[in-house]
């Protein structure tokens, strides 16, 4: 659960002038705790001492694992994400990947509406990009993106989606890159994509400086008041669909009432 005071400290940490800034996947890294503080609105639990610059989060359920650390090298990974259950063995690693596009996977780990989303190729095509002849690949409108699915190694079936953002028609120095392995749920990839395509402009602070040259910065209509209410808005959002996912459990999926002794009868 987040506390009153890191929520007023998020709001104290935005108080100057927006910019919107797209295409989304060029605006830099931006405020983790847009996905941190949601999987903790969802009742993920913190395992990682707060006063490191590492952040440590479990699920509820024990099954999956994120973990953001920060970045020595364009190359590092800044988030890593497993699952750590029995029947899924799938990870996850991005470096300098946009929040607002890591979170249209990380909240697919949520409690969200039952909607199946589209295939990943659907959501590319229907985005404009361009697949390869062979079909395992896509590459954005100005190529500056590719999406990839590959084996992992010769002769072995395992596979895993690659994501990768270079400038210069996708020949120049890397600016992020996604690396998912072993097949994990096929909604989880949907969402990142989703998210990856979504043409609407993100918001950053105005003086920051991690987006790349070559995206477009306009001036933003959001103030930053309205920027901390929908941050609290998303994690109302979330909050409320945890909550009606635990009344709406079966019987079979909560975990049973304990039983009271017998009362003794009165003598």
């Amino acid at each position: 659960m987040l506390r009153r005071e890191q929520l007023d400290l998020f709001a104290s940490e935005h108080t100057g002038f927006l910019s919107d800034v797209s295409p989304r996947y060029l605006a830099g890294p931006g405020d983790a705790r847009h996905t941190t503080h949601a999987l903790a609105a969802a009742g993920w639990k913190v395992r990682s001492d707060p006063l490191a610059p590492v952040v440590d989060l479990v699920s509820p359920d024990r099954l999956h694992r994120l973990r953001h650390e920060p970045q020595t090298t364009a190359d590092d990974a800044a988030w890593y994400l497993r699952s750590e259950g029995p029947f899924e063995h799938w990870y996850a690693q991005f470096t300098a990947i946009p929040v607002e596009i890591l979170a249209g996977l990380t909240d697919r780990l949520l409690p969200s509406p039952a909607v199946e989303p589209p295939g990943v190729w659907e959501l590319l095509a229907d985005a404009g990009w361009s697949r390869t002849p062979r079909g395992d690949a896509a590459h954005s409108p100005d190529s500056m993106v590719s999406t990839e699915h590959l084996q992992i190694v010769r002769d072995d079936p395992a596979r895993a989606w690659r994501i990768t953002v270079r400038p210069d028609a996708g020949e120049g120095p890397l600016i992020w890159s996604a690396w998912i392995a072993h097949e994990p749920p096929p909604h989880l990839v949907s969402g990142l994509i989703a998210a990856l395509t979504d043409t609407a402009p993100v918001q950053r602070d105005w003086s920051q400086t991690e987006a790349h040259y070559s995206a477009l910065r306009t001036e933003s209509r959001m103030t930053p008041e309205a920027y901390v209410a929908a941050h609290r808005t998303r994690l109302d959002t979330v909050g409320a669909r945890v909550r009606a996912t635990r009344r709406n459990a079966s019987p079979s999926e909560s975990t049973p009432p304990l039983k009271s002794a017998p009362l003794r009868q009165a003598r």
